[in-house]
Protein backbone atom coordinates (compact mmCIF):
# COMPACT_ATOMS: atom_id res chain seq x y z
CA UNK A 1 0.00 0.00 0.00
CA UNK A 2 0.72 3.53 -0.56
CA UNK A 3 0.32 6.75 1.03
CA UNK A 4 -2.20 7.56 -1.44
CA UNK A 5 -4.03 4.76 0.08
CA UNK A 6 -4.05 6.67 3.38
CA UNK A 7 -5.43 9.55 1.96
CA UNK A 8 -8.56 10.24 3.66
CA UNK A 9 -7.68 9.23 6.54
CA UNK A 10 -4.77 11.11 7.32
CA UNK A 11 -6.76 13.93 5.51
CA UNK A 12 -9.62 13.56 8.42
CA UNK A 13 -6.77 13.17 11.30
CA UNK A 14 -5.09 16.63 10.05
CA UNK A 15 -8.69 18.21 10.42
CA UNK A 16 -9.41 17.39 13.85
CA UNK A 17 -5.77 17.76 15.27
CA UNK A 18 -5.31 21.12 13.74
CA UNK A 19 -8.89 22.40 15.03
CA UNK A 20 -7.66 21.41 18.16
CA UNK A 21 -4.22 23.10 17.48
CA UNK A 22 -6.94 26.24 16.82
CA UNK A 23 -8.29 25.40 20.36
CA UNK A 24 -5.08 25.53 22.38
CA UNK A 25 -5.18 29.42 21.84
CA UNK A 26 -8.29 29.56 24.65
CA UNK A 27 -5.31 28.69 27.30
CA UNK A 28 -3.72 31.86 26.16
CA UNK A 29 -6.82 33.92 26.19
CA UNK A 30 -7.91 32.34 29.80
CA UNK A 31 -3.87 33.20 30.99
CA UNK A 32 -4.87 36.76 29.58
CA UNK A 33 -8.25 36.65 31.59
CA UNK A 34 -7.19 35.57 34.87
CA UNK A 35 -4.16 38.00 34.71
CA UNK A 36 -6.61 41.18 33.96
CA UNK A 37 -4.31 42.20 30.89
CA UNK A 38 -2.26 40.90 28.25
CA UNK A 39 0.83 41.18 29.91
CA UNK A 40 4.19 40.34 28.30
CA UNK A 41 2.20 37.65 26.00
CA UNK A 42 2.31 39.12 22.35
CA UNK A 43 -0.43 39.05 19.86
CA UNK A 44 1.42 38.22 17.05
CA UNK A 45 0.50 34.95 17.08
CA UNK A 46 -3.25 35.30 16.64
CA UNK A 47 -2.32 38.25 14.32
CA UNK A 48 -0.22 35.54 12.05
CA UNK A 49 -2.84 32.89 12.72
CA UNK A 50 -5.47 35.25 11.40
CA UNK A 51 -3.97 35.68 8.06
CA UNK A 52 -2.57 31.95 7.57
CA UNK A 53 -6.23 30.93 8.04
CA UNK A 54 -7.93 33.30 5.58
CA UNK A 55 -5.34 32.44 2.80
CA UNK A 56 -5.58 28.84 3.35
CA UNK A 57 -9.38 28.99 3.00
CA UNK A 58 -8.98 30.78 -0.12
CA UNK A 59 -6.75 28.05 -1.53
CA UNK A 60 -8.30 25.33 -0.28
CA UNK A 61 -11.68 26.66 -2.24
CA UNK A 62 -9.97 27.40 -5.11
CA UNK A 63 -8.61 23.91 -4.92
CA UNK A 64 -12.20 22.48 -4.14
CA UNK A 65 -10.51 20.64 -0.73
CA UNK A 66 -13.48 20.34 1.47
CA UNK A 67 -11.11 18.84 4.44
CA UNK A 68 -9.00 22.05 4.00
CA UNK A 69 -11.84 24.28 3.83
CA UNK A 70 -13.48 23.01 6.47
CA UNK A 71 -10.52 23.08 8.59
CA UNK A 72 -9.30 27.21 8.07
CA UNK A 73 -13.08 28.14 8.25
CA UNK A 74 -12.82 27.05 11.73
CA UNK A 75 -9.61 28.00 12.66
CA UNK A 76 -10.50 31.82 11.06
CA UNK A 77 -13.37 31.80 13.41
CA UNK A 78 -11.33 30.96 16.22
CA UNK A 79 -8.63 33.77 15.19
CA UNK A 80 -10.98 36.01 15.05
CA UNK A 81 -12.29 35.25 18.57
CA UNK A 82 -8.98 34.91 20.22
CA UNK A 83 -8.37 38.43 18.64
CA UNK A 84 -10.90 40.24 20.22
CA UNK A 85 -10.15 38.81 23.46
CA UNK A 86 -6.45 40.13 23.38
CA UNK A 87 -7.45 43.69 21.90
CA UNK A 88 -10.30 43.55 25.24
CA UNK A 89 -7.20 42.77 27.57
CA UNK A 90 -4.67 44.76 26.03
CA UNK A 91 -4.46 47.59 28.21
CA UNK A 92 -0.53 48.52 27.95
CA UNK A 93 -0.37 51.62 25.21
CA UNK A 94 3.07 50.03 23.89
CA UNK A 95 1.26 46.33 23.30
CA UNK A 96 -1.95 47.86 22.04
CA UNK A 97 -0.41 49.99 19.54
CA UNK A 98 2.15 47.06 18.34
CA UNK A 99 -0.89 44.75 17.88
CA UNK A 100 -3.26 47.23 15.73
CA UNK A 101 -0.11 47.80 13.42
CA UNK A 102 0.27 44.31 12.52
CA UNK A 103 -3.48 43.93 12.38
CA UNK A 104 -4.10 46.70 10.33
CA UNK A 105 -1.14 45.09 8.08
CA UNK A 106 -2.40 41.64 8.17
CA UNK A 107 -6.05 42.93 7.04
CA UNK A 108 -4.41 45.09 4.03
CA UNK A 109 -2.91 42.10 2.88
CA UNK A 110 -5.96 39.82 3.23
CA UNK A 111 -8.19 42.21 1.35
CA UNK A 112 -5.20 42.70 -1.50
CA UNK A 113 -5.15 39.00 -2.02
CA UNK A 114 -9.31 38.67 -1.84
CA UNK A 115 -9.27 41.62 -4.43
CA UNK A 116 -6.71 39.64 -6.49
CA UNK A 117 -8.62 37.20 -6.47
CA UNK A 118 -12.09 37.72 -7.51
CA UNK A 119 -10.95 40.68 -9.83
CA UNK A 120 -7.44 40.63 -11.54
CA UNK A 121 -9.10 38.34 -14.62
CA UNK A 122 -6.21 36.04 -14.46
CA UNK A 123 -6.53 32.46 -15.30
CA UNK A 124 -6.94 29.77 -12.66
CA UNK A 125 -3.86 28.31 -12.39
CA UNK A 126 -2.27 31.53 -12.17
CA UNK A 127 -4.06 32.78 -9.09
CA UNK A 128 -3.94 29.42 -7.81
CA UNK A 129 -0.01 29.21 -7.77
CA UNK A 130 0.23 33.29 -6.92
CA UNK A 131 -2.14 32.67 -3.73
CA UNK A 132 -0.34 29.01 -2.86
CA UNK A 133 2.34 31.14 -2.33
CA UNK A 134 0.84 33.67 -0.09
CA UNK A 135 -0.56 31.09 1.76
CA UNK A 136 3.38 29.17 2.05
CA UNK A 137 3.95 32.96 3.61
CA UNK A 138 1.35 32.51 5.73
CA UNK A 139 2.17 29.47 7.01
CA UNK A 140 5.69 30.57 7.50
CA UNK A 141 4.60 33.59 10.02
CA UNK A 142 1.85 31.01 12.20
CA UNK A 143 4.48 28.76 12.79
CA UNK A 144 7.30 30.72 13.46
CA UNK A 145 5.11 33.50 15.44
CA UNK A 146 6.27 32.24 18.64
CA UNK A 147 9.82 33.07 18.21
CA UNK A 148 9.36 36.28 18.86
CA UNK A 149 9.38 35.54 22.58
CA UNK A 150 13.21 34.27 21.56
CA UNK A 151 14.87 37.39 22.93
CA UNK A 152 13.03 37.22 26.55
CA UNK A 153 13.99 32.81 26.15
CA UNK A 154 17.25 33.79 25.90
CA UNK A 155 17.47 36.65 28.35
CA UNK A 156 14.97 34.70 31.23
CA UNK A 157 16.58 31.07 30.50
CA UNK A 158 13.15 30.41 30.99
CA UNK A 159 10.25 29.29 28.16
CA UNK A 160 7.93 31.27 30.24
CA UNK A 161 6.99 32.97 27.42
CA UNK A 162 6.46 30.48 24.69
CA UNK A 163 2.86 29.01 24.36
CA UNK A 164 3.86 25.20 24.62
CA UNK A 165 -0.03 24.41 23.44
CA UNK A 166 0.61 26.02 20.28
CA UNK A 167 3.67 24.86 19.73
CA UNK A 168 3.38 21.45 20.39
CA UNK A 169 0.07 20.99 18.42
CA UNK A 170 1.60 23.03 15.34
CA UNK A 171 4.46 20.28 15.67
CA UNK A 172 2.06 17.67 14.88
CA UNK A 173 -0.08 18.93 12.17
CA UNK A 174 3.02 20.35 10.18
CA UNK A 175 3.71 16.69 10.36
CA UNK A 176 0.38 15.23 9.02
CA UNK A 177 -0.07 18.02 6.66
CA UNK A 178 3.60 17.54 5.17
CA UNK A 179 2.36 13.92 4.39
CA UNK A 180 -1.04 15.28 3.13
CA UNK A 181 1.07 17.28 0.32
CA UNK A 182 3.09 14.83 -0.42
CA UNK A 183 0.18 12.50 -1.59
CA UNK A 184 -1.85 15.14 -3.25
CA UNK A 185 2.00 16.04 -4.69
CA UNK A 186 1.12 19.83 -4.00
CA UNK A 187 4.29 21.82 -3.04
CA UNK A 188 2.41 24.92 -1.60
CA UNK A 189 1.03 22.03 0.86
CA UNK A 190 4.04 20.11 1.41
CA UNK A 191 6.88 22.57 1.39
CA UNK A 192 5.66 25.39 4.09
CA UNK A 193 4.36 22.93 6.39
CA UNK A 194 7.81 21.21 6.33
CA UNK A 195 9.36 24.32 7.73
CA UNK A 196 6.55 24.17 9.93
CA UNK A 197 7.59 21.42 11.53
CA UNK A 198 11.34 22.05 11.74
CA UNK A 199 10.62 25.42 13.16
CA UNK A 200 7.96 23.99 15.86
CA UNK A 201 10.48 21.71 16.54
CA UNK A 202 13.14 23.87 17.73
CA UNK A 203 11.05 25.62 19.59
CA UNK A 204 10.12 22.25 21.41
CA UNK A 205 13.60 21.68 21.66
CA UNK A 206 14.02 24.93 23.85
CA UNK A 207 11.90 23.66 26.28
CA UNK A 208 13.93 20.73 27.05
CA UNK A 209 17.40 22.93 27.34
CA UNK A 210 14.84 26.40 29.56
CA UNK A 211 12.12 24.70 31.78
CA UNK A 212 9.31 26.92 32.16
CA UNK A 213 10.25 29.23 34.94
CA UNK A 214 12.14 32.23 35.47
CA UNK A 215 14.49 33.62 38.37
CA UNK A 216 13.66 36.01 40.80
CA UNK A 217 16.22 38.78 40.34
CA UNK A 218 18.23 38.82 43.49
CA UNK A 219 16.59 36.05 45.15
CA UNK A 220 17.90 33.27 43.65
CA UNK A 221 14.14 31.86 43.64
CA UNK A 222 12.75 30.27 40.92
CA UNK A 223 9.01 30.95 40.15
CA UNK A 224 6.78 27.93 38.76
CA UNK A 225 4.38 29.05 35.81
Amino acid sequence: MTLQDYKDIIATIATIVTIIQFLSGTDICRKIIRQGSTGDISGFPFVGGLFSTSTWLTYSLLLWDASMSITNAVGLTLQVIYLCTYVRYCIAPGPWLTVRRQLTVAMMAVAAIQYYVFLSGDNDETIKTRVGLMCCLGSIIFCASPLVSLTEVFRTQSTNTLPFPLISTTFLVSGLWWLYGIIIENSFVKYPNLIGFALSGFQLFLFIVYPTKSKDNGTGESRAV
